[in-house]
């Protein structure tokens, strides 16, 4: 695992391309070759079917198939091809295969699948979406912008930062460490206490480290209250209208405000645990890790505290071959009205991720 590292351009600039150099001396005198169609290229392929030994009932299962397609295919927008023209089931493969593309030129990966539904068994589609997030840590550190807030010519825009963390920690449910019962708390709680006991055997050598325990501690008590408070995310709207970026960073601070406020008034009521997978009942290890253990607010994003949770909950995970991750499944049987998917998990991790880029750039 690694945590979030610091990139400055959030959004980076798009560059021009880079041209191929021209041959100095010409082309080379190749006489054409004789005139060929290109009927080749103008041709689309359609993959081979090779049908199982045994097959579904084909009435039942295109009636089942064909509504919960034109069902999808109306919440999602999408226009489908007349497959009537093929046998079974080499029309089901087609209809198949084209949702499955379309669907996936949309902004976030899908999987489709073909299932039966309630105790008539009705074949019907599926769409699954899961969000994976790799071997990050998604650990937003508050002592950076303690320090920032503390100069008066940084307060503006701070204000800003301070209300998307806000948002982060009152709305979106992100765990903060220093609120009991969290991963993350007895992360910091287990340090300290293994902390205490060296420091009680040898004084000496740990006595300039105790800064790094209380910096983590009182800095982490007076940025709860400050996250806890209303009044940042409810003016958000005014101090966003009233910010006239002057530099860059300033524009990424107003921009990731932006996309908070507009997170928060597209899902006001979601939170980063509402789609969380249970375990697979195959599974006999039912203790895998869930997302506090790799998204939470942290104290400081360096020195010797951090380094040692940061090691502590790398070895955790280490122990487990998955992890309990956003996912969220829709059976298109006719009973909804509107598409289900991982939108807020995909824009909420993309918030937390500029977040953490910025925060962890400040001096």
């Amino acid at each position: 695992m690694q945590t979030l590292s610091a990139i400055r351009n959030i959004r980076p600039k798009p560059q021009s391309t880079t041209r191929c150099a021209g041959r100095t001396k010409g082309q080379s005198q190749i006489s054409p070759g004789t005139p060929s169609t290109d009927g080749f290229l103008n041709h689309t392929f359609i993959p081979v079917c090779e049908p199982a030994k045994r097959l579904p009932e084909q009435s039942e299962t295109e009636i089942g198939f064909f509504r919960s397609a034109s069902h999808l295919a109306k919440l999602h927008n999408l226009t489908l091809s007349d497959v009537s023209g093929y046998a079974y089931p080499y029309n089901i493969l087609l209809a198949h295969r084209e949702i499955r593309t379309k669907l996936n030129r949309q902004p976030y990966e899908t999987e489709l699948l073909i299932t039966k539904t309630g105790n008539d068994k009705q074949v019907a589609l599926a769409t699954e979406q899961v969000y994976e997030v790799g071997n990050q840590l998604y650990y937003i550190p508050v002592i950076p912008l303690y320090r920032f807030l503390r100069k008066k010519e940084n307060r503006r825009c701070g204000a800003l930062l301070l209300a998307v963390m806000s948002y982060l920690y009152r709305e979106a449910g992100v765990p903060y460490y220093r609120d009991e019962g969290w991963f993350m708390y007895d992360e910091y709680d287990m340090n300290k206490e293994c902390f205490l006991e060296c420091l009680r055997e040898n004084p000496d050598d740990y006595e300039e480290d105790i800064s790094d325990i209380l910096r983590n501690d009182v800095c982490g008590d007076i940025m709860q209250r400050k996250l806890f408070n209303p009044y940042h995310l409810k003016h958000l709207d005014d101090n966003i209208a009233r910010f006239k970026p002057a530099n860059p960073f300033q524009e990424e601070c107003h921009l990731i405000a932006q996309d908070t406020l507009q997170l928060f008034r597209d899902f006001s009521k979601n939170s980063i645990f509402q789609n969380i997978a249970p375990p697979d009942e195959d599974d006999d290890n039912d203790d895998i890790p869930t997302p506090e253990t790799y998204i939470a607010f942290i104290g400081d994003g360096k020195g010797w505290v951090y380094e040692n949770i940061e090691r502590s909950v790398n070895d955790y995970l280490g122990n487990y071959s998955q992890m309990a991750l956003p996912s969220r499944t829709q059976v298109f049987d006719g009973t909804d009205n509107e598409v289900k998917n991982l939108e807020f998990e995909y824009r909420l991790f993309e918030i937390i991720e500029n977040l953490c880029n910025i925060l962890f750039d400040l001096p």
